[in-house]
């Protein structure tokens, strides 16, 4: 390897470690500036101190002494701060953040085959020298030693900018020029390079920590993860076509059988031939043709059944190794959101001051798990949230005082993980959504007429926020006023499969909770018949799924329309958004029409379908540069059969259907008022519980829902149910046990109990019946006709 090839892999490795320690050093100055007692004050001091060391000692090693001289001067600033020379300071962080910037700003330009301009460094040099020198602006800060040090002489152990070792660069930039702080980005550009060259892993340990601590660990190039990611998706692909032939065996099986049975119903026949083949021996080889037929018809029956068992055997080990292999390569890319979080802390305190506002950050819930291509594109929504926050909802301390509300205010960041989802909320404690400048905003920038405004309800009104173009500021700044950030939002959560809610109330602030899935790798989908075809639309995005007679369908504007609950959307063919052939169909043959009800962002609307076809995980694949730009479609995937099946994107099957949003899409109904039993669902899987409360709903019936045994037996106590559904496998207490404890109960003695669960084998079978079930249903024949009919029989 010639020098200049080693240079560019340890300039790439130096890039990386440099991302750590300026991270360390933004999270660690801004806790120092809030002020911590002697003993955590001294260790944040010692952790500060190491980062500018290493950053030093690593820049010099790589030959970038520009960085190597701002981080000497920092780790100079930070040592006088850890002995008690110096105070710590508002005044002498901005200085220690600004130097911080620099770092990120040089190695940035670095990768450009640029370098730092001169004044910008010599700028930043002054600062921390006057900070050395005790000569702030805030007379706070002050040198703490008996023997201030002069001006004009140089601290022991720091570099003088104007020894002479350094030459002033060639590029310049005006002087004064300001340096903006950018949130780094989470995705790391490549290191610019020629031929094969790339940018191999490093391994090492991680710094700051001891190796009992973090045990030894390995840096890998996404890019080795995601390939590794795309290979298990082969793998899933491999191991679904593997079901579909196991399938295709036994239906070949199931015909054997069929055969058997029939000759063992004419067998009769045959013995009776050959008593008349004994008279005549002329037909002797029509006997000899029945013996061998049978005796190959045995064999070849005994042959499909063993490579049916073997068969399901393999698959079973291979569905299991493949699930734990899917599991691990998802865990290894699943990074903690506080990657994200420690982003944050810096940028409000910036903003805030800049607005001159007293803003809180408090952030709950960090060290929660997401896939790392997630985390890549939660960046910007939570960005501008957390900047219109501070912009439109945060008030200024004088304010805040006459509404009596504390002069700082508070935004909360909080990650949860919930099932197979991620769920984050922005809220904050200011003026809330001004609705009715909302409306008059949109009115302005012509998104709807006046007369359209006068009659939008709350939910739209919000809804309008999203809009391209919107902003209720009448001047434009930097921070806002062009009307795009949170069209940022909404766009990026369709690419992330993701939906917003949003929750306003005037003077009392402004939550948005946004539900992403964990991985994008692969998904849960529904799978759908429409104009014939067969497409699939991720279960994160669908609200509901219901069928309807043809004369239940109403009217609303000329237009169909469907009722759900007390409201009523637009029904729309998906086929027509699709542009697929639609189908002519009698309204009068007695069929009921599919409607599955699809919410991205804050927009909600019901789409006709052909059939549903089921729930199914699935490998997402991706269309590809080609048709990246292809309108509706997420992507797709290839099932068992082979058959390739797109993924619909339902933020842009909704953005599609935009026709009808000079219309309300809602509009309050009288809901029929009819006795409706009344079904518990207990299931862990969030997945499993919205498809059987969707197909309970769908047939009329009130369904409450419980995430694991214990909270299903506490709302048992609190609600009366005409028939209650479980699972088997669920956490703090499961389906056998739940089935058990309610039939030793009384009041439960009688109620219906259904147990649906993927537990297949007999023995679980009779335990779930012994325990007191009334009816066992396994998921792998689960069929929602079984449920309805099921329940049907139970309480009508």
């Amino acid at each position: 390897m010639d020098r200049q090839e080693l240079q560019r892999q340890l300039v790439a490795t130096f890039r990386v470690e440099l991302e750590e320690h300026t991270a360390a050093l933004n999270k660690g100055l801004l806790e120092l500036e809030k002020g911590l007692p002697g003993g955590e004050k001294d260790e944040l001091l010692k952790s500060l101190f190491r980062s500018a060391h290493s950053i030093k000692g690593s820049a010099r090693a790589v030959e970038l002494k520009d960085i190597g001289t701002v981080a000497h001067k920092m780790e100079d600033v930070l040592g006088a701060l850890k002995k008690g020379e110096l105070e710590s300071s508002s005044q002498l962080v901005d200085r220690l953040l600004r130097a911080t910037d620099l770092l990120t700003e040089s190695m940035r330009l670095h990768l450009q085959g640029k370098g730092l301009s001169f004044e910008a460094r010599k700028s930043v040099m002054s600062e921390l020298d006057e900070a050395l020198r005790g000569e702030l602006t805030d007379k706070k800060d002050r040198v703490k030693a008996s023997t201030p040090v002069p001006s004009n002489k140089k601290p022991k152990g720091v570099e003088s900018l104007s020894g002479g070792r350094e030459k002033e660069p060639t590029t310049k930039v005006p002087a004064g020029e300001v340096m903006r702080w950018e949130a780094p980005s989470m995705a790391c550009e490549p290191v610019e390079n020629t031929g094969n060259s790339s940018r191999d892993e490093d391994i090492k340990l991680q710094s700051g920590f001891s190796r009992d601590m973090a045990g030894d660990t390995i840096r890998v190039k996404t890019e080795k993860l995601d390939a590794l990611m795309a290979g298990m998706g082969e793998l899933l692909v491999s191991r679904m076509r593997m079901e579909q032939r196991l399938g295709e065996l036994k239906s070949v099986q199931s015909v054997m059988g069929g055969w058997e049975k029939l000759w063992r119903k004419y067998r009769v026949h045959k013995r009776a031939l050959e008593r008349r083949i004994e008279k005549d021996s002329e037909l002797a080889a029509l006997r000899d043709f029945f013996s061998i037929n049978e005796n190959h018809l045995n064999k070849v029956g005994r042959t499909i059944k063993r490579l049916s068992e073997s068969l399901e055997n393999d698959y079973r080990h291979l569905a299991l190794l493949t699930d734990d292999m899917q599991n691990g390569v998802r865990r290894v890319r699943m990074v903690p959101i506080a990657t994200l979080f420690d982003v944050f802390p810096r940028m409000i305190r910036d903003i805030s001051r800049e607005k001159g506002k007293e803003v809180q950050l408090v952030l709950k819930g960090a060290d929660t798990e997401i896939d790392r291509q997630v985390l890549e594109g939660l960046k910007d929504p939570l960005t501008h949230l957390l900047r219109n926050a501070i912009d439109h909802g945060i008030e200024t301390p004088d304010q805040r005082r006459q509404k009596s509300k504390a002069t700082q205010g508070t935004i909360e960041l909080k990650a949860s993980q919930r099932g197979n989802h991620i769920v984050l909320e922005v809220s904050d404690d200011g003026a809330g959504i001004n609705l009715t400048a909302v409306r008059r905003a949109a009115v302005k920038n012509n998104l709807i007429t006046p007369a359209d405004a006068e009659n939008l309800s709350a939910e739209e009104t919000v809804d309008l926020v999203f809009q391209s173009g919107l902003s209720t500021h009448l001047t434009v700044t930097d921070l806002s006023g062009r009307g795009v950030g949170m069209d940022v939002v909404r766009e990026q959560l369709y690419k992330l499969h993701g939906q917003v809610k949003t929750k306003t109330q005037m003077d009392k602030g402004t939550s948005f909770t946004l539900i992403l899935p964990l991985t994008l790798a692969t998904s849960q989908v529904l799978m759908l018949k429409v104009a014939g075809q067969t497409v699939a639309v991720p279960n994160t995005t669908v609200e509901r799924i219901m069928q309807f007679k043809p004369e239940e369908i109403g009217r609303m504007e000329g237009k169909p329309a469907v009722r759900i609950g007390d409201k009523a959307l637009p029904l729309i063919s998906l086929a027509e958004i699709l542009e697929l052939p639609v189908r002519e169909e009698s309204e009068n043959n007695g069929n009921k029409i599919g409607v599955v009800v699809l919410g991205a962002v804050e927009k909600k609307l019901a789409f006709q379908v052909d059939d549903f076809l089921g729930a199914q995980e699935v490998v997402i694949k991706n269309l590809g540069p080609q048709l990246q730009r292809v309108r509706n479609i997420a992507g797709a995937t290839i099932l068992g059969t082979g058959q390739v099946v797109m993924i619909l994107n339902a933020g842009s099957i909704i953005h599609s259907a935009g026709g009808l949003r000079g219309s309300s899409l809602f509009m309050n109904v009288r809901a029929k008022k009819t006795v409706q039993k009344k079904v518990l669902v207990v299931d862990d899987s969030i997945t499993t519980r919205t498809l059987e409360r969707n197909i309970l709903e769908n047939a009329g019936y009130r369904v409450s829902q419980a995430a694991d045994g214990l909270e299903g037996w506490e709302r048992m106590q609190a609600e009366s149910f005409d028939a209650v559904v479980f699972d088997i496998e669920m956490p703090r207490m499961n389906g056998f046990e739940l089935t058990k404890k309610s039939r030793q109960d009384k009041r439960f003695e009688h109620l219906p109990i259904v147990l649906v669960t993927s537990l297949e084998s007999p023995e679980d079978k009779i335990k779930g019946m012994e325990a007191g079930a009334d009816v066992y249903i396994t998921k792998g024949s689960f069929d929602q006709q079984e449920l309805l009919e099921t329940i049907e029989r139970l309480i009508g």
